[in-house]
């Protein structure tokens, strides 16, 4: 029997955790300050097989998508960090049912994907030299969460605010 050989990959260079850039159509005013973004994890259930002996697993037949996370510093007028609230006001319409088509219709844009008040979203993920190696599409974005914001007077020099927004999303893929 021969021993297993390894092959050598083509790029050895590690990922570095730094190396993205993250945008989503609709946030025009987050991109630019994006500081951090989670790849969502994908999961497949297993389905279990019977047998006469024992239940065995085998693939599921429907992915689970997690949530995307970003955290990016809010500008000193607050636009990104209120683009992302009336994103979310648009859509959840807190005060009365004209808010959604208020939303909807801003900009004149009769696009069925501002009629859904989804986005698109890309995530490039950048090489050791900072070019694009990898880009990453998530479809029918929508923000299910914005994070609170501490302000603080007791604080030493200058601290500047980082908000955390999630979105939930049809599907992502490689592209």
């Amino acid at each position: 029997m021969q021993p297993l050989t390894c092959p050598i990959p083509n790029n050895i260079n590690p990922l570095q955790s730094n190396g993205f850039m993250f945008a989503i159509n609709k946030l025009p005013e987050v991109s630019y300050f994006c500081q951090e973004a989670t790849l969502p994890d994908l999961t497949l259930p297993a389905a279990p097989a019977s047998s006469p002996l024992v239940d065995y697993p085998i693939p599921g037949e429907k992915l689970t998508f997690g949530e995307l996370s970003i955290t990016f510093l809010i500008d000193e007028e607050m636009t990104n960090y209120k683009a992302i609230h009336d994103w979310m006001v648009g859509l959840g319409f807190p005060k009365r049912h004209e808010q959604y088509r208020a939303f909807v219709n801003q900009g004149g844009s009769t696009t069925s994907e501002l009629y859904k008040g989804y986005s698109d979203a890309t995530l490039q993920i950048l090489s050791s030299s900072n070019n694009p190696v990898r880009t990453i599409m998530f479809h029918d974005v929508f923000p299910t969460s914005l994070g609170s914001l501490q302000l603080q007077s007791n604080v030493d020099g200058t601290v500047y605010l980082a908000g955390n927004a999630t979105f939930l999303y049809t599907l992502y893929e490689f592209s």
